[in-house]
């Protein structure tokens, strides 16, 4: 894949939420953005007392990175991070085969590994991706936006020994600070429903990959949608598909993963409403998806991380065997020993709501969501042969958990809680009785 240097930013006539920055406008934030990293690093330096990187940031060696008059996608050239930054990027980079199988090595190796971004660190992957991350000795800084992660989130994640770090994509200036001394990002980050998709999964994401060639971080992985680049009248799949080619113009050893679907977002939409005798939305369509165990997604993404085979490349990461809705719920009526209570929403109908709430400035963003379950409602299939994906990562595809393992475990555990409670309340009534 070239490396040469880059061209114009991917434009984002598909979303006309507001117009696209002009060159000057690019310039500017991305001089902001330099100007906020500089100033953290100086202070970061003077605090430590470390004048050698303090030289090394100096203003000469912050220079802007055109081609032909055009702003690069990161508008920078890398920053000189001194001598410390340099060995740590080259100890980072070193491929994991160079150790040996010996204990003592791996031992050692253990403790050189080097530092991490996770931004989305408190959503389904991301939460998994810092616990893997952690467990395979990385030390593990998590992006956090304060307005709307809980306390007990940022409990968790520290507990587990991950760094917090406040922030929110939608503030360029809150993310150099955030950056400093990385050695790579994993971006799995994705607007929550009360907030703006583009301010988010487009402005906050060209920030954070500008903000990573400012601070010459190179390596960067990007959690992205399957068949992203074929909807473009999605917005939230456009945005992704753009941002893929935002990062394709940079120099940045990036890999994109694009995901099919989650098993855990079947536990709360299907497992659980069943289980509890709720209505469920089915649908007639035969799309079909490729669910994967997010631990298995973290596993897979943690692989990818010092191998050099990943380097800007774009893979699918799916499970073992595609399921229509239909046959989702019938999964969960097996494993759970109940019967759903199946409410079918034609394409016609999603397509009228969201016409209808399309009217509406407040309810754009929500117009727009519903977009995607149209995209399922289509007979599309998300899916992919994860053979050599598997053997560029060096894992077992046949470690890959199934939906039906998944579903019957989960199933499993909970009716034996339930059976649990039914239990002690019933023996609690029992002496209840006894005493009276």
């Amino acid at each position: 894949h070239p490396r040469a240097a880059c061209t114009a930013q991917p434009t984002m006539d598909a979303i006309p939420a507001q117009p696209r920055r002009s060159t000057a406008s690019r310039l500017s934030r991305t001089l902001l953005l330099a100007c906020g990293a500089l100033c953290v690093v100086l202070a970061t330096s003077l605090l430590h007392r470390e004048p050698d990187s303090l030289g090394a940031t100096s203003p000469a060696s912050m220079r802007m990175a055109t081609r032909s008059g055009v702003a690069c996608p990161a508008g920078l050239a890398r920053m000189d991070m001194g001598a410390s930054q340099q060995s740590r990027r080259s100890r980072f980079a070193a491929p994991l085969r160079s150790f040996s199988s010996a204990e003592a090595q791996d031992e050692a190796s253990q403790q050189n590994k080097g530092t991490l971004l996770v931004v989305g660190a408190t959503g389904t992957l991301g939460r998994q991706i810092v616990r893997r991350a952690l467990s395979d000795g990385y030390q593990v800084r998590c992006f956090v936006r304060s307005r709307f992660e809980s306390e007990e989130a940022r409990r968790v994640l520290q507990g587990w020994g991950a760094t917090i770090v406040g922030g929110d994509l939608g503030q360029a200036t809150s993310i150099p600070p955030a950056m400093l001394g990385v050695d790579a990002v994993i971006d799995c980050a994705t607007a929550r429903p009360e907030e703006p998709l583009r301010r988010v999964d487009w402005d906050g994401k060209t920030a954070l990959i500008e903000t990573a060639q400012a601070l010459g971080i190179e390596r960067y992985i990007f959690f992205s949608i399957d068949k992203c680049d074929q909807y473009p009248g999605v917005k939230l799949m456009d945005m992704k598909a753009k941002t893929e080619q935002f990062l394709e113009q940079t120099n940045l050893n990036y890999t994109v993963f694009r995901m099919c679907g989650f098993m855990q977002a079947l536990i709360s939409s299907y497992a659980i409403p069943i289980v509890e005798g709720e209505n469920v939305w089915g649908t007639s369509s035969g799309s079909e998806i490729a669910y994967i165990n997010s631990l298995d997604a973290a596993r897979l993404a943690l692989a990818a991380v010092e191998n050099e085979d990943t380097y800007r490349e774009t893979m699918t990461l799916a499970g073992p065997g595609a399921y229509t809705t239909k046959q989702v719920i019938e999964l969960c009526e097996k494993y759970s020993g109940s019967e759903a209570k199946v409410i079918n929403a034609p394409g016609f109908f999603l397509q009228s709501v969201r016409s209808f709430l399309g009217l509406f400035k407040w309810a754009q963003d929500a117009a727009d969501r519903l977009a995607f379950a149209e995209v399922i409602s289509q007979n599309t299939v998300l899916s992919a042969d994860m053979k050599k994906t598997c053997e560029v990562l060096k894992v077992d595809p046949e470690s890959l958990t199934s939906l039906p393992d998944y579903l019957e475990s989960f199933f499993n555990t909970i009716l034996s809680k339930v059976q649990k409670i039914k239990k002690s309340e019933f023996v609690s009534s029992v002496a209840r009785d006894l005493e009276i």
